[in-house]
């Protein structure tokens, strides 16, 4: 199914199933892909940081309903540029699948006051939206800084989307501030639920919201 994308966007650009080997690769691409201030004080470039998302990253390669790739950028030495990161339809609506590495709050590391609600927002409403419904879930999708808006974040949102349509089924993702309007102007997702972050001062309001797409009728 990677093939059909690779297909649809420049030849230099190429898609694949990500492996273990990929995974600093992914992470330098997650930290150049999320930069706002928000991002930099939530989850900073650090080493603790790029340790926790490695085994974010190593989690869901070793879930059997988990799809990630990455694409790669041939005339730049096969650099990896971005990700995706799907989890497949299931009967219980894959609720109970916990993709993230645990987060300890006794590291001093995380801002409890926002992890709780960003991640248990996430959670509570896609729960509460899908229930046990089968769908598709976007977990996870990061273009590298160098590289976007070249249609990139576009194939790797398709990929899912498409079949989605073919299985009349929904798709849901957890949008930033800056991917709402593209996700709702170019991909036809609907704003339903926000997800409520604190305010602080490093970053100011933040808004993170989740989405859904109807399946959208053949064009046939």
């Amino acid at each position: 199914m990677a093939q059909s994308i690779s297909q649809t966007i420049p030849s230099r650009f190429q898609i694949r199933p990500a492996s273990t080997a990929d995974v600093p690769a992914m992470t330098d691409v997650f930290f150049s892909a999320f930069n706002a201030p928000f991002w930099q004080y939530f989850m900073p470039d650090t080493p603790y940081m790029r340790g926790w998302m490695d085994r974010t990253w190593a989690k869901g390669l070793n879930y059997p309903t988990d799809r990630t790739f990455v694409v790669v950028d041939a005339e730049a030495g096969d650099r990896i540029v971005a990700f995706s990161r799907w989890q497949v339809p299931q009967e219980d609506g894959n609720q109970t699948h916990d993709a993230y590495e645990d987060v300890k709050y006794d590291d001093g590391v995380w801002d409890k006051e926002v992890a709780d609600p960003f991640f248990g927002g996430m959670d509570e409403n896609r729960e509460k939206l899908m229930e046990k419904r089968p769908h598709w879930f976007l977990d996870l999708l990061g273009v590298h800084g160098d590289y976007q808006r070249k249609g990139i974040a576009g194939m790797l949102i398709s990929w899912g989307t498409e079949q989605a349509d073919r299985d009349g089924l929904p798709t849901l993702l957890h949008g930033s501030e800056n991917g709402q309007p593209y996700y709702i102007k170019s991909h036809r997702f609907e704003d339903q639920a926000d997800i409520p972050i604190p305010d602080r001062p490093a970053y100011g309001s933040y808004s993170y919201r989740t989405l859904v797409r109807k399946p959208q009728p053949s064009a046939a």
